[in-house]
């Protein structure tokens, strides 16, 4: 695709981002669909942060920018508007840049999981989910997207007991008809969204036997090589959804939020 100067930009930003996958997939879309924009990684120390965003919003060239990690708080504070869903997060990974200059932020790593479980096959509506690292960005995202979908238990752990009893109280006070706990009962969907798995010596995140009884299995851990929980999860020929998957999956609700994907019914 030939970038001119009719071509806008939406970069995802953070540091560092040469290990980020979303580029390719993106552009592959717009490319598709015939739309004259291209999404590039850009390295932003979190003290350049702010003057990226003053270039972002003095420029018509970009639509916005994807964020990953460490700067999704600190845009989450610099942005001049939220959605409901960031706002209850306190985060946010996608921000929409308005004609006048002005930054709109959205979060958008729960939907994609959401996504990512569903194209597996996985069914989350009346079902039950156990999350490791739910006090965390990912997992309380996640944790949202999940009751937002109609999850019927879901049981929120971390290891971090403040961030646990933390994410605890905010999920039951934005949903209050989940059930919601700490306890490790067995569940239809497993989530890890902690760092195990980025080595293959790390130990699984859940018992043998809670994978044994789940229907689906997560993982937010990306890598070249399948993590040994996703590996154990398809020998025993469970649905799984892999870091990667979930990446995919943050196309459509992020474009959407640009208002460039078709919106859903």
């Amino acid at each position: 695709m030939t970038i001119t100067g009719t071509t806008r930009l939406f970069p995802i930003i953070g540091r560092p981002v040469e290990g980020v996958f979303s580029p390719p997939a993106f552009n592959a879309w717009l490319k598709d669909n015939a739309l004259d924009m291209r999404m590039v990684a850009v390295d932003v120390a979190p003290d350049g942060l702010d003057d990226f965003l003053r270039f972002l919003r003095a420029s018509r060239t970009f639509a916005g920018c994807s964020v990953t990690y460490p700067l999704k708080q600190a845009v989450f504070e610099r942005a001049d508007q939220k959605t409901d869903r960031a706002a209850r997060l306190g985060a946010l990974n996608t921000v929409r840049r308005e004609a006048d200059g002005a930054l709109i932020g959205e979060a958008t790593d729960g939907l994609a999981m959401v996504g990512a479980i569903r194209e597996a096959g996985g069914t989350i509506t009346g079902r039950s989910a156990l999350i490791l690292g739910a006090g965390g960005g990912a997992g309380q995202a996640i944790a949202d997207a999940l009751c937002e979908a109609g999850i019927g238990r879901v049981c929120l752990k971390d290891i971090d007991a403040d961030r646990e009893a933390q994410v605890i109280r905010a999920i039951s006070r934005f949903w209050p008809d989940t059930e919601v706990s700490n306890d490790s009962r067995p569940a239809d969907i497993l989530v890890n969204a902690t760092t195990l798995g980025k080595t293959l010596a790390d130990p699984l995140p859940f018992t043998v036997q809670q994978i044994a009884s789940a229907r689906t299995v997560c993982d937010v851990v990306t890598g070249q090589q399948a993590t040994p929980l996703i590996s154990h999860a398809r020998a025993l020929q469970k649905a799984v959804v892999t870091g990667a998957d979930m990446g995919c999956n943050q196309l459509a609700p992020q474009l959407r939020f640009l208002n460039l994907y078709p919106q859903q019914g």
